[in-house]
């Protein structure tokens, strides 16, 4: 995995960071791509998906210049990501695409990082069937990346029904800790929400929803954050607790609301 490299959450991720010079044996870096994933990194840590979106394009065509497949591979799942943090879930997909073909020109297409984009986009657009079919395609053995296929499979399954492969996908986490990563620590609460609303379980799914939503506020994860408090209004009007199940739902959707763009 490059130093360039982000790893997808579902808002999204940390980027790592990276700086360029000269190699020992005078294999130079191209400053130029260096340079726009390095300023794209920042935009992003900084919310600011748009420009963090134009570096990142600017790096794709720098990798495209220097025929490089794993410029091309890291610069494209980044712009992805961007896409994904504007709201703009169709768009990713075709970045997805994009970047597949153009790796099919040059190297092995496959890369388990853009499948993972592809259904975080998918169950954006609650084509939630076809991110289950995309994630039966993941073949990985980076943990991060595993983490993050079991949340969005349960995501995904909680979307068609399907509650025996969100209670395999809950499973599939990483083993609960409090020193255990928030988005982690999230990922756990939410699946444990959907998995005891089906149960019938609405006390517990609406404390576990409540704990996401303010697990996803600290990571800075608002599309989360609401999608947590609509888990918890579910939870509420279940439990006969209409007040309490329009509050939250009212909440979420002012989240909503400020994250739209205007017009």
């Amino acid at each position: 995995m490059s130093r360039h490299f982000l790893i997808l959450s579902t808002a999204l991720l940390a980027l790592s960071a990276c700086g360029g010079s000269a190699d020992p044996d005078g294999i130079r870096t191209d400053q130029g791509y260096a340079n726009a994933m390095d300023v794209g990194r920042d935009s992003f840590d900084m919310t600011h998906a748009e420009q963090a979106k134009a570096q990142f394009e600017t790096a794709y065509d720098r990798a495209l210049l220097r025929d490089d497949a794993d410029d091309l591979r890291d610069a494209g799942y980044n712009l992805a990501i961007a896409e994904l943090t504007m709201g703009d879930s169709s768009k990713a997909l075709a970045t997805v695409a994009r970047v597949r073909h153009d790796l099919s020109l040059r190297t092995d297409p496959s890369s388990p990082a853009l499948d993972l984009v592809a259904m975080a986009a998918y169950c954006r657009l609650g084509q939630y069937r076809e991110a289950l079919d995309q994630g039966r395609r993941v073949r990985t053995n980076d943990p991060a990346l595993l983490e993050r296929l079991a949340f969005l499979t349960g995501l995904a399954a909680d979307g068609v029904g399907d509650g025996t492969t969100l209670a395999s996908a809950l499973n599939a986490l990483p083993l609960p800790s409090k020193k255990a990563p928030l988005l982690e620590q999230a990922d756990r609460a939410e699946l444990v929400s959907r998995l005891a609303l089906r149960q019938g379980a609405f006390n517990q799914a609406e404390s576990e929803a409540l704990k996401a939503a303010g697990l996803r506020r600290d990571r800075l994860d608002y599309r989360g954050m609401a999608r947590a408090l609509d888990c918890a209004a579910q939870a509420a009007r279940g439990a006969g607790a209409g007040g309490r199940a329009a509050a939250y739902a009212q909440r979420a959707a002012q989240s909503r609301e400020q994250a739209s763009p205007p017009g």
